[in-house]
């Protein structure tokens, strides 16, 4: 094949992913388990009190 013809489609399927993402992500159903927005919690860090002297 010529570079210029992979070039080109190198850059179709760069449009074509970009296109998928914004369909996945625009659909916050896809990726947000429902019990999260039934409860009002989310995922929370655990708290840790890092004292050790150290500069962190």
């Amino acid at each position: 094949m010529e570079k210029r013809n992979l070039k080109r489609m190198i850059q179709d399927l760069e449009a074509l992913l970009a296109e998928l993402k914004s369909e996945v992500y625009s659909d916050k159903e896809a990726y947000v388990h429902p019990w999260y927005e039934q409860t009002g919690n989310t995922p929370q860090s655990i708290p840790c009190e890092d004292d050790d002297g150290y500069a962190d």
